[in-house]
């Protein structure tokens, strides 16, 4: 009988005795089995946690800080060391001790006072630092070379001296003393200029602005009008040579002014050193000129001039003067671009200005008023070069209207090397780059002003080879490459509107390459139908003007010393006999022939660049020659050339007779240090320096100290492409140093960047390569840097856009 819950009635209740014995022997089984999979995973965890950090151990870390880079001014300064903030100091309180100089300090100054402009190196006598750095002899004292402004005097004048020795001078010698109105633009000139005129322009014609350019000046709220200097009105394209004016044109204050040109300009003659004998020359307004702001404002209100009437630019993002991102986007996520790095670390040295690469020596420094400079370069010991260094840069416009028309500059009246503004990583300058700073004098503050990165040193894969063969038949079958690695010491200097930046490149083969590449803001016109010829329509009122880009170098090679030759080797068509080979009679064969021609004197040492008459440029020690014979030598290749089209000595051009010639060869002279000034902007009449007159002496050149001049240059027509900002694309510049027989083979044969690989056994491919990477291995040693570049800078902002 059963309940309902199927239990029997009157029988004793089972105990689960079996059941449970069963359920204990299963979880018996399981915690073994449990545990020795415990045991064996903990076995193997320990085998891969050994495994991962021996591989962990043998991962690169942090590529090292290196040793060989030392920025910090070395104990003894070399000859060419820039002048150090102590120096500056120093030189600067010589001068105002020098009761007959009467000096103002940089708080006071003014075009009436008599104040220091400039402080810069003295490059030492060349026969003193060769007979230091080759012969033992002592080292040249370092000296200052200082421009002073003496604008107190009853006839105001420029005076220059040489200050010395430093760092403790105690004499100043070798006085030169230039017209005052040749000086350069300054600061106090310009602020009291445009102080000037805005208080003429608000007293009488206010509302012209208002009406003419929706616009004020002075208190102004959102739609600010603001004058700047454009172009001078030189001795050379002045009628009285004994005056100095500028034209101030009005734009916008707007991202960026000079893409919003106006057609409201004022020229101003500031000849006296005295700002309260300035006065306003010409006015002109819609296409006219005016003798003053009292007959431009009667003939604006009665109606007999053309009024202009435009709107003021909106400030916005998508504004076609800005540079703010716009348009179509790519990539389409964001994504870094590719970066380079050192897998090994730094492979150049730099001790405080010299560098070192590759079997590369030079030293490095910048001239305030020039710009780049490098001296005593040298390839596996033997000194290339003395001197290679930026002369001037001169850019030359041309318009209708006068702001434009004499836009003539030469950019040494702006201190090209004053102007180098600190670099920024990953942009002007690979993120590995070392960065070099430099320290120079201002005319507007006490202290020296330092620029925390003018210079960055980088090497680089240039991703094209250096050279490279592939024999795929035969039984000498092999592979043998090497990428063109080089290393290349940049500064950019900002004048205005455009940007310039400068290479220098050293190649593994004792090539030398030298780059200057234009970007930046264009300078425009308001446009007029005349305008039209200048240049192209790129907007409604903006016509952007031809100019032409022009570049200037020393190259003072010394191949194997100093007694040089220079050689062109002449390409000459030439027709052979080929009846010996042809059936026909008297069959000729077209060809050319090579045709050697020393150049004895500086008049025939000039090269006018003509594609009818190509040419190699070299240059030799006669007393060096290969085995076979040969001159050891090394060619100039300018790759850059472009023909000044101005008439000579016509206006500004003959401040700038370096750009008649694409090369030009002289004798080697202290006196002809240099082939500009910082006067040129101004001296056209009458050049401070004569290059011209360098050559014109027609001196020999044959085994002489010979320095070669080297011109590069570009014909800008600006077109929309170049808004907002001009690219670098097709505006580079360049020329080389070529090794020329100079070696018995090619150098870079020595370099353990290259690769060579061949098979195993030559009739048997499939057994396998050879691959000699003279010990690189394919794993980089240390990880690329991270970079903490814009987190430095968001610290220390005046490291971007202010001097310290």
């Amino acid at each position: 009988m059963e309940n309902g819950s199927g239990a029997s009635v009157g029988k004793p209740k089972e105990e689960p005795v079996v059941t449970y014995r069963r359920t204990i022997g299963l979880f018996r089984i399981v915690v073994c089995v449990l545990a020795v999979l415990v045991v064996a995973l903990s076995i193997a965890f320990a085998v891969v946690v050994t495994q991962l950090k021996a591989e962990i151990s043998a991962l690169p870390g942090d590529c090292p800080d290196t040793a060989n880079i030392d920025l910090n001014p070395p104990k003894v300064l070399p000859p060419f060391h820039d002048l150090t903030q102590e120096e500056i100091s120093q030189v600067k309180e010589y001068l105002y001790d020098q009761t007959d100089l009467g000096l103002v300090r940089p708080k006071n100054i003014s075009t009436s006072l008599s104040y220091i402009f400039l402080i810069d190196l003295h490059v030492p006598n060349k026969d003193q630092v060769i007979g230091y750095l080759d012969h033992g002899q002592a080292q040249p004292v370092r000296e200052a070379r200082v421009t002073l402004f003496m604008g107190d005097r009853p006839e105001p004048f420029i005076q220059e001296y040489t200050v010395g020795p430093l760092p403790n001078p105690y004499y100043k010698k070798d006085q030169t003393t230039f017209p005052f109105r040749n000086r350069p633009t300054t600061a106090p000139e310009l602020k009291a200029a445009e102080e000037m005129i805005t208080a003429h322009v608000n007293n009488l014609v206010p509302h012209i602005l208002e009406e003419s350019y929706d616009g004020k000046l002075g208190d102004c709220g959102k739609k600010c009008l603001a004058f700047k200097m454009i172009s001078t009105l030189s001795t050379a394209t002045s009628s009285d040579p004994r005056t100095r004016k500028l034209w101030f044109g009005l734009n916008p204050v707007i991202e960026f002014e000079s893409l919003h040109s106006l057609d409201f300009a004022v020229l101003i003659d500031v000849t006296s050193s005295n700002i309260e004998d300035y006065k306003i020359d010409k006015i002109y307004y819609a296409g006219d000129k005016f003798n003053s702001l009292e007959d431009l404002k009667n003939s604006y209100e009665y109606g007999s001039v053309l009024k202009t009437r435009i709107p003021y630019p909106e400030d916005s993002r998508v504004l076609y003067s800005t540079a703010h991102r716009r348009g179509p986007r790519f990539p389409e996520q964001p994504q870094l671009p590719p970066r380079a790095y050192e897998p090994d670390g730094k492979r150049y040295s730099i001790q405080g200005r010299h560098l070192g690469y590759m079997g590369w020596q030079f030293d490095l420094r910048m001239s305030s008023a020039f710009g780049p400079q490098l001296f005593d370069i040298r390839y596996q010991g033997d000194r290339i070069v003395y001197e290679l260094s930026l002369q001037d840069i001169a850019v030359f416009y041309s318009a209708n209207n006068p702001t434009i028309r004499f836009a003539d500059y030469v950019d040494s009246v702006s201190m090209i090397g004053s102007s180098v503004r600190p670099l920024i990583a990953d942009t002007d300058c690979p993120i590995h780059s070392t960065f070099i700073g430099m320290d120079y004098f201002s005319e507007s503050t006490d202290d020296p002003v330092h620029v925390d990165r003018a210079f960055c040193v980088f090497e680089h894969n240039t991703g094209m080879p250096l050279r490279r063969h592939l024999t795929s038949s035969g039984k000498n079958k092999f592979y043998e490459g090497m990428m063109d690695i080089v290393l290349t010491v940049r500064t950019i200097t900002t004048i205005t509107n455009y940007d310039y930046i400068f290479d220098f490149i050293f190649h593994q083969n004792g090539a030398l390459e030298v780059k200057a590449v234009s970007t930046g803001y264009i300078l425009t016109s308001f446009r007029f139908p005349m305008e039209d010829e200048y240049g192209f329509r790129l907007k409604n009122h903006l016509t952007g003007n031809i100019h032409h880009h022009m570049f200037h170098y020393k190259v003072d090679m010394d191949i194997n010393g100093r007694e040089n030759r220079f050689e062109t080797i002449e390409i000459v068509p030439r027709e052979v006999d080929n009846s010996q080979w042809s059936t026909k009679p008297d069959a000729r064969y077209a060809q050319t022939r090579m045709m050697r021609r020393q150049r004895k004197t500086e008049v025939e040492a000039t090269v006018d660049y003509d594609f009818s008459a190509p040419k190699y440029l070299t240059f030799y020690n006669d007393k060096h020659k290969t085995e076979t014979g040969l001159p050891r030598a090394y060619r100039i290749l300018v790759d850059g050339m472009s023909k000044q089209m101005l008439t000579v000595g016509r206006g500004q051009e003959a401040s700038i007779p370096w750009a008649r010639h694409q090369l030009a060869v002289t004798k080697y002279h202290e006196t002809e240090r240099r082939s500009s000034s910082i006067f040129a902007n101004f001296d056209g009449e009458n050049p401070t320096v004569n290059f011209q007159a360098y050559i014109d002496n027609d001196e020999v050149l044959t085994d002489q100290d010979q320095v070669a001049w080297v011109t590069m240059g570009v014909h800008h027509i600006p077109h929309t492409e170049d808004l907002p900002v001009t690219s670098t694309v097709g505006l580079d510049l360049r020329f080389l140093l070529l090794p020329n027989n100079y070696f018995q083979e090619d150098p870079a044969m020595g370099s353990g960047d290259a690769v060579r690989i061949e098979p195993n056994n030559q009739n048997h491919v499939s057994q396998g390569l050879h691959i000699q990477t003279y010990g690189k291995s394919e794993n980089s040693r240390c990880f690329p840097r991270k970079s903490n570049f814009y987190s430095i800078i968001q610290e220390r902002p005046g490291s971007v856009f202010t001097r310290t």
